[in-house]
């Protein structure tokens, strides 16, 4: 069996982690929280309002979706490291040399983590979008 020392190439757990999560946490953290501050800042006491209650309700979304798309990036800059540091452990199974199997389950965790960036950091620019377009009081 091939150490990790025969596969320079494979990047460390918290490298794979991030690369695979980073990005749907930013996005699921951001869709959670500017949803939670813009019910409080436009349905006060269960009633809705024109203009939101909360002065800083605009800002703090721009600061969160700043921040989001921000975390999403970088996580998505971190899975396409992992991608392209594991691409010479699949042109050795492509070579049909041995390859160690946690070199290859690293393999398909960093791909997997490129593709969920892609999409989530996709969802973020879309969500940010969404959020500058329309109000989230109903009153522009």
């Amino acid at each position: 069996m091939m150490n990790r020392s025969s596969h320079p190439a494979r990047p460390g757990a918290f490298a794979l982690a991030i690369g695979l999560l980073l990005a749907p946490a930013a996005w699921m953290v951001q869709t959670n929280l500017v949803q939670t501050i813009a019910a409080w800042g436009c349905f006060p006491h269960e009633r809705p309002l024109h203009a939101p209650a909360l002065p800083w309700l605009g800002s703090g979304i721009v600061i969160v979706a700043v921040l989001a798309s921000m975390l999403g990036i970088s996580g998505g800059i971190v899975a396409w490291r992992n991608w392209r540091r594991t691409g010479a452990i699949a042109s050795m199974r492509n070579a049909h040399e041995p390859v160690d199997r946690h070199a290859a389950r690293d393999a398909f965790i960093a791909r997997a983590g490129a593709l969920a960036s892609a999409l989530f950091v996709f969802a973020l620019i879309s969500t940010d979008l969404a959020w500058l377009l329309v109000s989230p009081c109903g009153g522009r």
